[in-house]
């Protein structure tokens, strides 16, 4: 899609059901629709801890980009070109390195805003109900290094988008679960400290990268994910701790699927309090809009009806959509919630409220999901725990952790340690602390045992570390830099001279290596250059294509020729 869209082009947009929305909503069409049809600029953020963030900052500047203004509180950019419109091949080669070693993830400014929102503290255990492809759960991970970060995602294949993701930036705060978000298992008492539902929807704040919306995308599609939106965030605020917060958000502009799915929220969980969005101090300079009281009722093309006291008859509308005023309700401080249109600020369009559990509203002092039944009290029994598999995780043996401690001089008390096939991941210690180590009652009183993730269904846990490769435990690449700062031993200090030489493409023989070492899995160190090897034979790296080209940037050595 170019730039810019004829006047005919626009002309025809104006009369699809989308602009009728838009329309509805108050927005000059005329300022809203040449905004809301173009490709969106290039956004990003960068990965913090990173050694070599200085570098990665000089790269941007480089390429012309500029700190988002309006982020403060995540190290943002905004690129001088837009999505799929590189200006030169360098450009692109350049992003394209950063993203995939980590150093960067692509991400869409508003898709940024509801971790800063629920601004959780370090220490917390938070949760993503909706999660992949992982941006906003990575952040959050990011946000809270000393947390822990459940990030859920039910779809088998966008399951694995999460994982590639978790991967690519070495994050280790992090348990995937693959759960229905509507039936997420109960966690040990007492409960979420934050949650994140960032709700399926019908994306109608994305009409700068997904052009079909402007030909498929009517009223009737946006009722039909009010249910699904409720449910899911219902099942949060039953797992979110007395005192903790929930961030509801969708990249939709459509009332039903935002302002009505809050109604609804408030109205199955009382126990929660809509909390007003502080912008001016967590987005100053950030153009948004305050949530709508009043909404209409649109027909499948767009247009509103006359409301006339009787629920119109419309595929999947329900009492529950209409506004308070037509519900004869009192209205929430549905203002405290936010809305970003697409031309204030040259982004996409999107929704988020803010919730509390009142801690007054909960005596028992634990989520909703873990108060007993009364009328069911007996003598507590020991559940049965499901049957795992070899792709189940479980602790790592002391053994295997001994070794790899004494092969790689990290210290065992740093970590929890997990083993995935013939993987071994590490993680926070808040794994055991909050998740592994606790017992977990149902409603009745009866209970999981401890030293187990059930009744959550947990696919990984933490960041995969090590592998085993002819009985010795090798470092993996996307790890490197999360246990950069632990490893002490098999480090071989070696002149760049020998760097360049492997970053050249030669793998010397090792008894042409002009340090003496043993065979196995060595890492090399120069200055602020670590470079995994594998010594057999020869001395060969165990770097990415990916990592060798950035490596290659770094030290001045030519680009390869993008084919």
């Amino acid at each position: 899609m170019s730039e810019r869209r004829s006047t005919v082009e626009l002309s025809s947009l104006e009369q699809t059901p989308l602009s009728g929305l838009a329309r509805s909503l108050g927005l000059d069409v005329a300022k809203w629709l040449p905004y809301a049809s173009k490709p969106l600029p290039v956004t990003l953020r960068l990965t913090p801890e990173r050694h070599d963030l200085g570098w990665t900052r000089s790269m941007l500047k480089s390429l012309g980009g500029k700190k988002i203004p309006w982020m403060k509180c995540s190290e943002s950019w905004q690129m001088p070109f837009l999505s799929g419109n590189y200006p030169d091949e360098r450009s692109k080669k350049i992003l394209t390195l950063l993203h995939a070693t980590g150093r960067i993830t692509r991400q869409e400014a508003v898709s940024m805003l509801p971790p800063v929102i629920l601004e959780a503290k370090d220490g917390d255990l938070v949760m993503d109900t909706c999660a992949s492809p992982g941006s906003k759960a990575t952040q959050l991970c990011e946000a809270i290094p000393n947390g822990l970060v459940i990030a859920n995602e039910p779809v088998s294949g966008r399951l694995n988008l999460l994982v590639t993701n978790r991967a690519r930036l070495g994050i280790h705060n992090m348990l995937i679960t693959q759960h229905d978000g509507r039936h997420i298992s109960r966690i040990p008492s007492p409960g979420l400290d934050g949650v994140i539902v960032d709700a399926p929807c019908s994306g109608t704040g994305t009409s700068r990268k997904n052009n079909g919306l402007w030909k498929l995308w009517t009223p009737k599609v946006g009722r039909s994910m009010f249910k699904l939106q409720a449910d899911i965030a219902n099942r949060a605020a039953q797992l979110l701790r007395p005192g903790g917060k929930m961030v509801y958000s969708t990249c939709s502009l459509d009332p039903i699927e935002n302002e009505a799915v809050v109604c609804e929220i408030l109205r199955k969980a009382p126990w929660l309090e809509l909390i007003k969005i502080d912008t001016d101090r967590l987005f100053p300079n950030l153009i948004c809009q305050r949530g709508i009281n009043d909404w209409g009722i649109l027909d499948d093309n767009g247009n509103p009806l006359e409301w006339d006291g009787s629920l119109p008859k419309l595929p999947g509308l329900s009492y529950e959509m209409l506004n308070p005023s037509q519900r004869g309700e009192d209205s929430p401080n549905l203002e405290y919630t936010i809305r970003v249109n697409q031309h204030e600020n040259d982004t996409g369009g999107f929704f988020v409220a803010l919730f509390k559990h009142v801690e007054e509203r909960t005596p028992e002092k634990v989520a909703r999901s873990l108060i007993l039944k009364k009328d069911k009290l007996h003598e507590p029994r020991e559940l049965v725990r499901k049957k795992k598999n070899r792709h189940s995780p479980v602790k790592a043996p002391i053994e295997v952790v001994k070794a790899i401690c004494e092969k790689w001089g990290v210290e065992e008390s740093s970590f929890s340690w997990w083993l995935r096939g013939k993987r071994i991941s590490i993680g926070p210690k808040l794994i055991l602390e909050k998740i592994y180590d606790p017992i977990v009652y149902n409603k009745k009183g009866d209970y999981w045992p401890s030293f187990d993730f059930h009744p959550l269904k947990v696919i990984h846990v933490g960041q995969p570390t090590f592998a085993e490769n002819r009985g010795i435990w090798r470092t993996r690449q996307e790890s490197l830099e999360l246990i950069r700062p632990h490893i002490s031993n098999s480090l071989v200090e070696v002149k760049i001279e020998i760097i360049e030489q492997l970053l050249s493409g030669n793998s010397p023989l090792v008894e042409e290596f002009p340090v003496e070492v043993n065979r196995g899995s060595f890492i090399l160190k120069c200055d602020d250059y670590l470079l995994p090897v594998w010594i057999a034979a020869r001395v060969s790296l165990m770097i990415d294509d990916n990592e060798q080209e950035i490596l290659r940037m770094k030290l001045g050595i030519e680009l390869e020729r993008v084919k």
